[in-house]
């Protein structure tokens, strides 16, 4: 069974969005299980205090490293923390990637440290050597968003959660690209203002060399558009091959 330890301020944010749908299924058929650990818990301070000023001085405040390698040392043993796959989600960290996920998936155990406030001590961070990531180029009030969104995007791709898992090779990121445009019954679709909207006529053509020619080129517009960097990167890519 695949295991999430989280730990957090906010246990109660889980498991959230992962007890609905396909994976809401997995959960409940415990293909994988959600372990909270609250690291107030761990604060030896009054009123369980567990951040403090930061010392470049600024805004904010920044948890300490003592309450969570309490939590840490309380909960994991010297051999889980070295072979466990340690993340902290923060917004200076590495982009997350579809590459990444896929090069993980056979992992069964993670520690997934949440931050809050200004962010965490980098001492901590640096001595249990977790791996700094970011999902996306925004700023959050905390990690447990983010932990929601790793753990989702991680259990679909394992075997049993998905009904096809020919399904991973069509999405977006596979290959460098975006997925192409999809479109499904009433055709035409008659929208508010009373008029038609068809779909591409290729689509329902039944000539299935055109329906994917006209696929992969919806896709390298739709990368063109919205994620240029992306198309550099498949563009260098289909050079080299």
């Amino acid at each position: 069974m695949i295991t999430f330890h989280i730990l957090t301020l906010f246990p109660e944010s889980f498991p959230s969005i992962l007890n609905v749908g396909l994976i809401g299924k997995a959960f409940q058929k415990k293909l994988f299980e959600v372990n909270t650990i609250n690291i107030r818990d761990y604060s030896e301070l009054s009123a369980n205090s567990v951040d403090d000023k930061p010392f470049s001085g600024g805004a904010g405040m920044v948890l300490r490293p003592d309450t969570i390698s309490s939590a840490i040392e309380k909960n994991f043993s010297s051999s889980d923390i070295k072979n466990f796959k340690k993340i902290c989600f923060s917004a200076k960290g590495k982009s997350l990637t579809q590459s990444d996920l896929e090069e993980s998936k056979d992992q069964t155990n993670f520690i997934l440290l949440n931050g809050r406030y200004e962010g965490i001590d980098q001492r901590v961070i640096d001595y249990y050597d977790f791996e700094e990531l970011s999902v996306s180029d925004v700023i959050l009030n905390g990690g447990e968003v983010a932990s929601l969104l790793f753990m989702e995007s991680f259990i679909r791709l394992q075997p049993e959660v998905l009904g096809n898992q020919d399904t991973h090779l069509k999405e977006s990121f596979y290959d460098d690209l975006l997925e192409h445009d999809q479109f499904t019954r009433p055709n035409p679709w008659i929208g508010p203002d009373n008029q038609p909207y068809e779909v591409p006529t290729v689509l329902t053509n039944g000539h299935h060399e055109e329906i994917e020619a006209w696929k992969k080129q919806n896709a390298l517009e739709n990368t063109q558009k919205n994620r240029p960097d992306l198309m550099k990167n498949y563009l260098k890519k289909s050079k080299n091959e």
